[in-house]
């Protein structure tokens, strides 16, 4: 559907490294995310991370909004290179497959361990470290059936995630994937497209969508050879600006998710200009770092490195195994290591010895569904989709050739 390109992949990667990291201190010292709400067990460090710039090291939420904004992106950059309508027509039929398929075997083990009892560990762990925001988590009664009807629909379509808490972002990947397919084959190739982006942007600009909407406008700005951006205005190799881009995009996505006071650091952005301000200012965050990316060689082969390359391949897998590994092992031997060490140190052997479980597990359902959901969602549109369409062109074919003889035999013979 769409050419690699590695600086995107690790960025991805990085992201949802990210990502995990906000789950291990959400769970295990949640005031390192919510310093004002939750108890702290490290002293000032967590108000320390939770005030200043320095949260960007777990800032889950702007982890999420480069998922989206790289989404919007990588799914219409060729299309915006070849003009093809199959291209988006492809992604389009593929990506409820490409997606469903980790869903449905990450619902299913989760189910398993939920059946087997280890998600006490959890509960026991968000007690023990005070956070009163997630431990409603794994309350459920585990039931095959309901967690295939989750992972079929609910996870898409009704946002349902009671099987796998990070799963609430699967319902905005999905509908925003298909957005941004809609917007560019009915809008991409009319000189006056911008003018469409515009007004999608303000429709879903106090959404997550707002992301996908500045992905595909930044694929278009930077592949399209017809885009009215062709002069490269928008494009620079000028390093000051770049700089300042992306330390203004680095500050934004480091706007807390806890309560912003007076004297913050982050104060004058809680100016009541925006109705969600850390949704907004991690989406147009993400937008920065993404700009900055595609400007910048030197952040490309950073990027392109192999740790975050690899870090991106695995990174749908990591993102969607992690937190049930954190519910389960980490937990369980957090609790183990509490009772004999420091509260710090039972957190960081905790969080370290999960870490070497997570990534080969992460690279291991990579491999094996991962690539499943992938090879899967290719077959299904070349043996039936691409057949059907061809053939319905091929008959719309000879029905314009069939008028075109009758109209000159009329006209001939009549």
């Amino acid at each position: 559907m769409t050419e690699k390109i590695y600086y995107l992949d690790g960025l991805r990667g990085v992201a949802a490294i990210n990502v995990m990291i906000m789950h291990f201190f959400i769970i295990l010292v949640p005031a390192m995310i919510y310093s004002d709400r939750m108890p702290s067990h490290m002293g000032n460090i967590e108000q320390i991370f939770s005030s200043t710039p320095l949260g960007l090291i777990g800032a889950g939420n702007f982890s999420v909004c480069i998922f989206f904004v790289l989404s919007g992106y990588v799914l219409t950059q060729k299309y915006f290179k070849n003009r093809d309508k199959k291209i988006i027509i492809s992604g389009a039929m593929r990506r409820y497959i490409r997606l469903f398929v980790p869903v449905l075997v990450v619902t299913i083990l989760s189910f398993l361990l939920a059946s087997t009892g280890v998600f006490h560990y959890y509960i026991e762990t968000v007690m023990v470290s005070g956070n009163n925001n997630y431990d409603n988590y794994w309350t459920f009664t585990p039931d095959i059936v309901d967690a295939v009807k989750q992972a079929l629909w609910g996870s898409f379509f009704t946002g349902d995630d009671t099987y796998n808490p990070v799963l609430w972002t699967m319902t905005t990947e999905f509908y925003g994937s298909m957005l941004v397919f809609a917007m560019a084959l009915l809008f991409g190739v009319k000189r006056n497209r911008w003018t469409f982006y515009l007004a999608a942007s303000v429709l879903f600009f106090n959404s997550y969508y707002f992301a996908f909407i500045i992905g595909m406008g930044f694929a278009d700005m930077f592949n399209s050879k017809t885009s009215i951006f062709k002069t490269d205005i928008f494009k620079t190799d000028n390093k000051i600006i770049l700089s300042v881009i992306l330390f203004s995009g680095l500050f934004l996505g480091s706007y807390p998710i806890g309560t912003v006071t007076n004297d913050s650091l982050y104060a004058f952005l809680n100016n009541g200009l925006f109705e969600i301000p850390k949704l907004t200012y991690h989406i147009l965050g993400a937008g920065m770092i993404l700009y900055v990316l595609l400007n910048s060689q030197w952040m490309q082969k950073v990027f392109s490195s192999p740790v975050p390359v690899f870090l991106g391949k695995i990174s749908y897998s990591l993102y969607l195994i992690h937190f049930l590994i954190i519910s389960s092992f980490t937990c369980a031997l957090f609790l183990a290591l509490h009772q004999i060490l420091p509260y710090w140190i039972a957190v960081f052997i905790s969080c370290f010895l999960s870490v070497l479980l997570i990534i080969p597990l992460s690279y291991l359902f990579y491999k094996y569904v991962d690539m499943t959901g992938i090879e899967l969602s290719k077959a299904f549109y070349n043996r039936v989709v691409d057949p059907f369409i061809s053939s319905i062109s091929r008959n719309t074919k000879q029905k314009q050739i069939s008028s075109t003889i009758f109209g000159i035999y009329n006209k001939l013979f009549k």
